[in-house]
């Protein structure tokens, strides 16, 4: 662990208080917060200024510029969301709460979900591209889903330089309409709006949410690295998407690196 500064208290979200880390600088958040839950019998939000081994989906490193970006995690004990469908109603839940969140700060229309949960802005005078993303990890323990984590990165006033990105890297700031709070303080808006979710809806519910909030059913899409142009027309159970190929076939998209699409267009 670090030997940096570090501030630690806690907060409640009804009857459920849940602990706090705000970091300088930290490995990953997801560790931390994976080592707290080891202690806690409760969820867990950690945040970090900067990481040194941030994480993202496949195995890519997390960049970032320290002190301008949102680096956090919210984890929850083993048992918490209550059902194998825990990643995914946490997905479900971290991206519409951040998506709501954010229009808060920016015009919506200049906002966009692309599937599975990575944020999307639209400057006006630059092309569309990410601000922010999200990893899911989960703990089994003998078959049994145990601890989940949510890791989410947004890039709030600078461009980090991320190689070989498909996409334009952006930041919050190219689309804000107000000031933008410290990432601490989002970090707990965040987090407060993803237990209030998970507390107060029926999971079906919060995944319908995400579902419609992609806006993908229907639209056009490449298949990296083929070029093959599919259909998507529906989700499957576990959030996968069902696609349509131009000879009639069905097939199932799993790995979301895998589509070409512009979610603004």
């Amino acid at each position: 662990m670090e030997k940096t500064h570090v501030v630690s208290f806690w907060r409640s979200v009804g009857v459920q208080r849940y602990g706090i880390e705000h970091w300088n600088e930290l490995g990953s958040t997801n560790d931390r917060a994976r080592e707290l839950l080891a202690e806690l019998p409760m969820p867990v939000l950690v945040t970090a200024a900067h990481q040194h081994r941030g994480r993202g989906r496949h195995g890519r490193t997390w960049m970032d510029i320290p002190g301008t970006a949102l680096l956090m995690t919210v984890g929850f004990p083993a048992g918490w969301i209550g059902d194998s469908s825990a990643p995914l109603v946490l997905l479900a839940a971290a991206a519409t709460t951040v998506l709501d969140t954010l229009a808060e700060f920016a015009s919506p229309e200049q906002l966009a979900l692309k599937y599975p949960n990575d944020v999307w802005v639209k400057p006006r005078d630059a092309p569309p591209g990410k601000v922010g993303g999200m990893l899911i990890e989960t703990d089994y323990t003998g078959g049994h889903v145990g601890c989940v984590l949510v890791g989410i990165g947004i890039n709030l006033a600078d461009l980090p330089n991320v190689p070989d990105s498909p996409y334009p890297v952006r930041s919050l700031a190219e689309v804000a309409t107000t000031p933008l709070p410290p990432a601490d303080h989002l970090a707990e808006r965040l987090t407060e709006g993803i237990l209030e979710r998970l507390m107060y809806h029926e999971h079906t519910a919060v995944i319908g949410a995400w579902m419609s909030a992609l806006r993908i059913e229907g639209r056009v899409v490449l298949l990296r690295p083929t070029g093959q142009q599919v259909r998507i027309v529906g989700f499957d159970a576990d959030g996968s998407l069902r696609a349509l190929s131009s000879d009639g076939a069905t097939l199932l998209v799993r790995d979301s690196t895998s589509l070409l699409y512009d979610p603004f267009a």
